[in-house]
């Protein structure tokens, strides 16, 4: 009976396999998570990419350009670069903005100016001309690859931009 006992002590032949068993699952998350991070990274920069597209095009248009031209254009470029229809675009304006402030924000110097475009007159406290600017937020939810990952981070991905057109 002890000769049986010691010889099975000493068989080593199971051994890598259950070392296997004990670690896998550690290295399966540690894995998902890179991936999940890379494709975060990765949608983050097919949002900026469509947001970047619908600002030139806006730049390019002037101050005569519709909403629904740039929310169509940031959709179409993030579209392109992989995130489909799920992308929410808001684009408020053209408008006619100051800037002022620290940090800088855009103050609506009167409603009169803002829905005709003429930007006349000077803003208040610098005397400088308002400007016309756009501004486009646009928003993406990106569902991860690990389940889990859902629960510990916020997966709603989101940029924003403001140009002043010419």
């Amino acid at each position: 009976m002890k000769t049986h006992r010691s010889a099975w002590l000493g068989d080593r032949r199971g051994l890598a396999a259950m070392e296997f068993a004990l670690v896998a699952p550690i290295l399966l998350m540690l894995f998902g998570g890179i991936v999940d991070f890379g494709l975060v990274m990765s949608s983050k920069s097919q949002l900026a990419n469509g947001i970047a597209q619908g600002a030139q095009f806006a730049l390019l248009r002037g101050p005569g350009v519709t909403t629904a031209l740039v929310k169509g254009v940031v959709q179409s470029g993030a579209a392109r670069a992989g995130l489909a229809a799920t992308v929410t675009a808001t684009v408020t304006g053209p408008a006619c903005f100051c800037v002022s402030g620290q940090p800088v924000a855009l103050v609506n110097p009167s409603t009169a100016l803002s829905t005709t475009l003429k930007c006349a007159g000077t803003c208040p406290g610098t005397g400088v001309a308002p400007g016309t600017y756009v501004v486009i937020s646009a928003s993406y939810v990106y569902q991860p690859l690990m389940p889990l990952y859902s629960r510990l981070a916020t997966t709603t991905i989101s940029d924003s931009i403001t140009v002043r057109l010419q």
